[in-house]
């Protein structure tokens, strides 16, 4: 989607006003855990989008392969800005977007792809800080979580009907899968992958860091209240005129909220296999991929559902992956062990888990509020 076309759409959803569709990561009132009542109808502003009744301006596109929604209470400045504030939020979006896609051969990262086993190439600053990030995580997680993964993970195919890749195929470019092979120079902000035919795949660390950079550039416009939401990926700042913003688990089973978790200046961030998946002469196969097999997480070991909480978006993003190739116990284990982070993880008979301090704070249903299962010791 071009510039212009993004702030068009942009445009038109502000009028709507109103918040459309679900995700893993909904947010919801924060006098109430599920929402019970329809949002109620926007103001009329004297210009620019209109107001909610709650003072929030909501607005909603397509970016990065998923809905991304802001929510931004408005406070003492105008609508026209905060309008205007939301659209430069998406342009930042889509900046990003152009950098780091794997899926656009014009991008930058598509361009490292494409140039494995070559000299080391200037990268742009985004682009650097990300891999920088990357290996990082990949060396905290032990490999559960890897960027290099798409070396195979261009293998597997989602859409209705595809089957797995034989595990020829797979053994074949597993070599490929080595984190350890991104070679950064931070003298020179240059890289370049070691290996010929390597590929990075950002898909679960990028979309975190596009909703970084767009809460930042809200609070950089003078809007510190507010919410960035991509798929699952949302970044909480500030309040809701001095009220707790809410963030909805979704239940894997169907609509409706597992529990709330009240946040502020924290991002929460949700995955899981229950949207992704495809199913082959009995075998159920996730999209979540473990590096280190180039196979699924086995379905004895997946999780319906994992939500991270981290001081950032990037951050919470890679480490909702790594959890979920790591398992439950192991996961949780690892999350508790590094602190500003906490889970909520969901298994695969749909026992909840969570982490101590955010059992302490998570805000259940009116109908159902059940108690979380122990964490791991």
């Amino acid at each position: 989607m071009t510039r212009p076309a993004l702030a068009a759409l942009a445009v038109l959803l502000l009028a709507c006003g109103q918040p459309q569709g679900t995700g893993p990561n909904k947010p919801v009132p924060s006098d109430m855990p599920e929402k019970t009542a329809p949002e109620p109808a926007p103001e009329k502003a004297a210009e620019g989008p209109p107001v909610r009744k709650d003072g929030t301006i909501y607005a909603e596109t397509q970016q990065m392969g998923t809905r991304v929604s802001i929510n931004v209470h408005v406070g003492e400045r105008s609508p026209a800005e905060a309008g205007a504030a939301i659209e430069a939020a998406f342009g930042e979006i889509e900046r990003v977007e152009q950098i780091m896609s794997e899926w656009r051969p014009s991008s930058e990262l598509s361009q490292l792809n494409e140039a494995a086993g070559g000299p080391m190439r200037p990268l742009s600053l985004d682009l650097f800080d990300i891999l920088q990030r990357s290996k990082e995580i990949a060396q905290a997680t032990g490999g559960a979580f890897d960027p290099t993964f798409y070396g195979v993970g261009q293998l597997w195919k989602y859409d209705p009907g595809s089957r797995p890749p034989t595990r020829e195929a797979i053994l074949e470019k597993l070599p490929l899968v080595d984190w350890r092979s991104i070679e950064l120079d931070p003298v020179t902000r240059s890289g370049r992958l070691a290996k010929p035919g390597m590929k990075i795949g950002l898909g679960a660390i990028a979309k975190g860091y596009g909703v970084d950079r767009a809460s930042t550039v809200l609070r950089e416009r003078g809007f510190p209240d507010h919410i960035v939401e991509g798929g699952g990926d949302t970044f909480v700042s500030g309040t809701k005129g001095g009220k707790t913003w809410m963030v909805g688990i979704q239940r894997p089973e169907g609509p409706g909220s597992v529990a709330a978790i009240p946040a502020r200046d924290r991002a929460v961030v949700t995955s899981g296999d229950y949207q992704r998946f495809i199913e082959f002469e009995g075998v159920r196969y996730s999209h979540i991929l473990d590096p280190r097999t180039g196979f699924p997480v086995p379905e004895e070991r997946s999780l319906q559902s994992i939500t991270i909480l981290a001081p950032n978006a990037t951050d919470a993003d890679a480490y909702a992956t790594a959890v979920a190739v790591m398992g439950v116990d192991a996961g949780l284990e690892f999350i508790q062990a590094h602190p500003g982070l906490d889970a909520a993880l969901i298994t695969r008979t749909g026992e909840l888990r969570v982490t101590p301090e955010l059992a302490k704070i998570l805000v259940y249903p009116q109908d159902k509020p059940p108690a979380p299962s122990p964490p791991a010791p």
